[in-house]
């Protein structure tokens, strides 16, 4: 007979399924054992039950195939001991019998028989008897494993199935359902009445709602409702279904998954509170402000109604900060907001109507910058009004931490429409509006005017950025490489200033040193940044990088204004960092402005070990009398020659010229702006000691910075 089998999963993964053929009569086993390996099988043989218990439990067999009538343990008991033992549960059992009636078929179901053939056996019969067992067995054990699995990934996802059965009101659900509501299946109802106990008050009649629109519409659901556990808690699931219909039976059932999304919801009121509120004070921020501005400016223009901004500021709080440290900074901060949302509450003297009118939206832009709004102003000066009850709240002491701080506040008012009709309008005016208000002696309020001149408040308003600015640590430093033309080191970086501005992002310089170099604020500046580079340095020193020397920019104000060494010392002395790991940059204007008193203040800074070097060499005046008797010892030459030295004489003659200098003078050289490689090769070509540009790094933060000297200390290590 040849094989009829199928392809099956056998129990160990086998090629073969096996089966356990179990007769005290050697003949009969040997006449099935020939059948089952003709169609396809593995066999074992057992004589006896006790045998049969023995193979069972080592070899596993896909089915077993059992005698009734055997001495000592006979077929019964076999069977209802295998059923008994590990995987015995679903394996199929065959009897084999001589007896045919009804009693002894009952008691053999009984003990766990799967099936019965009679003796003697018909092989063709055995063989197709044999093979639909496995074939149910093997169907039923892939069952087993996907409910399984889907059981886990109910459990993981925290995801339930159910079925309502509208015309007879039977309401079903999978071991998950039931785990999420608290309840176990037994003590179910079982009908839509007894899940709907399960939703919060508050919510049953919208699930209800959708479930019955479902019978009537045939639409699909998809709502979040919350349920309540036994224990009084309640938590946020997610209920999706639909309709399905059964043909057969002219029928229909709702079917759909209940999913504990209370993370999710947790999750998404964070993100929420993280996006839109401010994290210190609880206040409305920037974003949630401007659009509840948006929102009011909409209003006021369909209905012709005033409304305000009002932009505060604190009067000396960097003063405070920096005394009394940033936790009590950051308490006053909270008791500020605290004590400014009850002066503002809406009264009489505000609004139109207070009865219809919307609460003022208070809120913090960052550090100690607040905004108020508000809306259906019955006149401008209410406004006023406003400013002045803020003001005269802040004239009582705050109390933090056992002291009794005293601060004031200076206020802008911008109105819609005269003074703009955008928020962004409304927020620039006010806070112009605000920087006059402090040009005025702090703690009073401004109303924006356009009389206001324009350059003015565009020169403030940066002015108060910048300061702002350097308070918020926005400013941060980049690093440009240096690298030694001869073996490819770095050899140095150049600190470049980057602010990161709230609005606009990351700033170059260009934007924003013209104002600086007005205001008087480069000088503060090139201060943080020696600072800065100083503490970096030392940090890099104690992660165990090498040092390379880093060059720093010095402006005018900074060099003429007789801070520059007390800061280089006080900056060296504070991290430990040797002298000759900063280096000084100064345009040759600089140095060649009162060339007596510039000689002096560089050789004080030589005593501590600083590098000196001319920056932008070539473009100046430099006379070479002068350039012999300063202490320096680099010479940087100007991009502006370098862009055009591989295509025109000219450039290539001054360079060269300049390095010849440089070296006749015991400085070294350094090119900037190196963009290309055919560049590079003529620099190396006359002999120049240093250069940087894209060609070799962008400028790069301080975390990539740090990332190039680990890989420089690596590659000297190896």
């Amino acid at each position: 007979m040849g094989k009829i089998g199928s392809v099956i999963d056998t129990s160990q993964g086998r090629a073969r399924p096996l089966a356990l053929v179990v007769d005290d009569e050697r003949m009969t086993r040997r006449l099935v054992r020939e059948a089952l390996e003709q169609s396809g099988l593995d066999v074992l043989e057992a004589e006896s039950g006790a045998q049969a218990i023995e193979l069972f439990g080592s070899d596993r067999p896909d089915i077993v195939l059992v005698d009734v009538g055997m001495p000592g343990m006979d077929g019964l008991t076999t069977c209802a001991t295998l059923r008994g033992m590990f995987g015995g549960s679903w394996i199929p059992i065959l009897i084999m019998t001589e007896l045919d009636d009804a009693d002894s078929f009952a008691k053999a179901y009984e003990q766990g028989a799967t099936d019965f053939i009679t003796k003697p056996v018909n092989s063709t019969i055995l063989c197709h008897r044999v093979w639909y067992l496995l074939r149910g067995s093997s169907t039923l054990n892939a069952l087993l494993k996907s409910e399984t699995r889907l059981g886990l990934a109910q459990r993981i996802a925290k995801i339930g199935n159910w079925e309502w059965h509208p015309p007879t009101n039977r309401f079903i659900g999978s071991h998950e359902s039931f785990r999420l509501i608290g309840m176990r299946p037994q003590d179910f109802g079982g009908t839509l009445e007894a899940f709907l106990d399960t939703v919060h008050p508050d919510d049953r009649s919208q699930i209800e709602t959708a479930l019955k629109g479902m019978v009537t519409h045939r639409t699909a659901c998809d709502i979040d409702i919350r349920l309540v556990l036994p224990t009084g808690a309640d938590f946020t699931v997610n209920v999706q279904a639909e309709v399905v219909h059964d043909d057969r039976i002219k029928s229909y059932s709702i079917v759909g998954t209940i999913q504990d999304i209370s993370e999710r919801k947790r999750s998404e009121r964070e993100i929420h509170r993280l996006a839109y509120f401010d994290s210190l004070t609880g206040l409305p921020n920037r974003v949630l402000f401007k659009d509840r501005v948006t929102q009011a400016l909409a209003h006021a223009k369909r209905y012709h109604t005033i409304l305000a901004t009002l932009f505060l500021d604190l009067d000396r709080f960097k003063v405070i900060n920096d005394t009394l440290g940033h936790n009590v900074g950051d308490l006053l901060l909270k008791s500020f907001a605290d004590r400014l949302a009850d002066s503002i509450r809406h009264s009489d003297s505000v609004s139109r109507d207070v009865a219809s009118a919307p609460e003022p939206t208070l809120a913090r832009l960052g550090g100690d910058e607040f905004t108020v709004l508000l809306t259906n102003l019955a006149d401008v000066q209410d406004a006023g009004k406003v400013a002045r009850r803020i003001l005269d709240a802040l004239a009582q002491p705050f109390s933090i931490e056992g002291r009794e701080i005293f601060v004031t506040a200076s206020v802008g008012i911008a109105i819609y429409p005269a003074d703009g009709e955008s928020v962004d309008a409304l927020l620039k005016n006010s806070d112009s509006a605000m920087y006059h208000a402090k040009e005025q002696g702090q703690n009073t309020y401004q109303f924006y005017s356009n009389s206001m001149n324009a350059a003015a408040g565009a020169r403030l308003a940066l002015e108060g950025e910048l300061r702002h600015a350097i308070e918020r640590n926005e400013l941060v430093v980049y690093y440009q490489p240096k690298v030694d033309l001869r073996t490819a080191a770095i050899v140095g970086a150049e600190a470049l200033v980057r602010w990161q501005h709230a609005q606009q992002g990351l700033l170059l310089p260009a934007a924003f040193m013209p104002a600086a170099i007005d205001t008087g604020l480069i000088r503060e500046i090139d201060e943080w940044v020696i600072r800065t580079v100083c503490r970096q340095q030392c940090m890099w020193q104690e992660a165990g990088l090498s040092l390379v020397c880093v060059s720093v920019n010095v402006s005018n104000s900074l060099f003429h204004g007789n801070t520059l060494v007390a800061v280089v010392e006080e900056s060296l002395r504070q991290t430990g960092l040797y002298g000759r790991w900063l280096e000084l940059e100064l345009t040759e204007s600089i140095v060649m402005r009162h060339v007596d008193a510039s000689i002096a203040m560089l050789r004080r800074l030589k005593e501590m070990g600083v590098q000196l070097a001319i920056d932008d060499f070539g473009t100046g005046y430099s006379s070479l009398s002068y350039l012999q008797r300063l202490p320096l010892d680099v010479v940087k030459i100007d991009q502006s020659f370098i862009r055009d030295i591989v295509t025109q004489a000219g450039p290539a003659s001054i360079v060269r010229a300049i390095i010849a200098m440089s070296h006749s003078l015991d400085l070294e050289v350094l090119a900037e702006g190196v963009e290309e490689e055919a560049q590079r090769k003529v620099l190396f070509e006359q002999r120049c000691d240093h250069a940087q540009g894209y060609l070799f790094g962008r400028p790069m933060p301080e975390e990539e910075f740090v990332t190039w000297l680990s890989r420089i200390d690596l590659q000297e290590a190896s």
